[in-house]
């Protein structure tokens, strides 16, 4: 059997329009309790914003926290593609004692994560050190 040109031609412009559309089908629907059980600590933030881009691409929606193993920090941020692409940012948390002192710690490098369009999603960490009180969340293409 002998296929004609249009034909294949034709066959491979729906394929390609296929692979495409699946492509650009990165957004997220989600599905969530419509009367939440949980009562997040959230905080007010400060928020200090040098790249226009990255805060027009991804928003820092809000940040709670909590104590675990009775004396360390935890902090959660939910972040929310604003865009329908997929993002990587990298971010990462700094930790400050009572004194205002910076607390090295080994969970302050720097990590990458990807957000799909329109998704949210959480970032999370928790202090090595007790005396970490407060903490920065740094944000960055």
């Amino acid at each position: 059997m002998k296929t004609s040109p249009r034909l294949l031609v034709g066959s491979l412009l729906v394929a390609g329009a296929l692979v495409a559309l699946s492509g650009c089908a990165t957004n997220v629907n989600s599905v969530e309790r419509a009367q939440p059980v949980a009562t997040p600590n959230y905080i007010s933030d400060k928020r200090v914003v040098t790249d226009n881009t990255l805060a027009r691409t991804v928003r820092v929606n809000s940040v709670n926290q909590d104590t675990v193993s009775g004396n360390l920090l935890k902090v959660q941020a939910t972040l929310e593609n604003l865009k329908n692409n997929p993002r990587t940012v990298r971010y990462k948390f700094e930790w400050v004692s009572d004194t205002g002192m910076s607390i090295g710690s080994p969970n302050e490098s720097w990590k990458t994560i990807t957000i799909l369009g329109r998704e949210t999603t959480t970032i999370s960490t928790v202090a090595v050190n007790p005396r970490a009180v407060d903490f920065v969340l740094k944000l960055s293409e």
